[in-house]
């Protein structure tokens, strides 16, 4: 009788699993139109960088708007061109393949990356 019992609860664990690997990927799906965007100490291929001026770099990928708040004072596209709002509405534009600097004392609002 334990041996079926055992044998039962694998199962039903393999079933939970798996219904929850299906629940998931419908979920990732569902959030296409999101950009993943993400933290880290370098610019990574294909992105649209900003640099802080804390030295921590934010990658932006995907087409359209990145929402993001700070002061940024260096900017790599690592791909395609991408401009960078500023809370005042002013913008710096950053041609594909190239680097350039940042007003870093403006508060940026956004990057727009351009497809």
């Amino acid at each position: 009788m334990q041996l079926i019992k055992k044998h039962v609860t694998r199962i039903a664990v393999v079933f939970a699993l798996g219904v929850g690997v299906l629940g998931g990927g419908s979920s990732t799906a569902s959030a296409a139109g999101v950009n993943p965007q993400y933290w880290s100490n370098k610019c990574d291929y294909g992105r649209a960088c900003i640099y802080g001026v804390s030295g921590r770099v934010f990658n932006a990928d995907g087409c359209g708007n990145n929402s993001i708040h700070g002061n940024f004072d260096y900017a790599k596209a690592y791909g395609n061109s991408f401009r960078v709002w500023y809370q005042d509405n002013r913008w710096d534009l950053v041609p594909a393949w190239t680097e350039r600097t940042l007003d870093g004392s403006n508060l940026v609002a956004k990057v727009e990356v351009y497809c």
